[in-house]
């Protein structure tokens, strides 16, 4: 790294350091700079985002990182967790409602009404790990540009 050559110069190792060096804060507290022999000039180009604004092209930009197969995968370790997250819950507040309404039902009901409330659970815990997931990509402010 180019900032471990500059802290030599601070601790006296060596008297200069020659390299496409970036001034920067830390590095100018270190030691002094001489004036910039040459001057790189850094460009990003990138297609105008203007270009193509369709919803199809929208969607193929963000699954575009990976293959089907490995978005089936992804989805299919969401649900996965989802599930478990659901099995090892032991919520008191789910037993509770279900012990309410077996009092109060038959057991066909019962089971019926068991199912229900395992695949809400399970559909929830889905989209509260789905959402966790897909939510730590970079947020674009469509107002703004390079």
């Amino acid at each position: 790294h180019y900032t471990a050559a500059v802290q030599d110069i601070e601790n006296g190792l060596v008297d200069m350091s020659v390299g496409p060096f970036w001034i920067t804060v830390e590095r100018l507290r270190m030691t002094s700079f001489t004036v910039p022999l040459i001057y790189d000039k850094i460009v990003l180009v990138i297609p105008d985002p203007m270009s193509k604004n369709g919803l199809s092209y929208q969607t193929s930009k963000v699954l575009a990182p990976f293959t089907a197969r490995l978005w089936l995968l992804v989805i299919l370790v969401i649900a996965f967790t989802s599930l478990l997250s659901v099995w090892f819950a032991k919520s008191s507040h789910t037993k509770r409602t279900m012990l309410e309404h077996s009092k109060r039902r038959t057991k066909s009901k019962f089971s019926r009404l068991r199912i229900g409330i395992y695949a809400r659970l399970i559909f929830d815990s889905f989209l509260e790990k789905g959402l966790y997931f897909f939510s730590e990509g970079v947020e674009q402010d469509e107002g703004s540009s390079l």
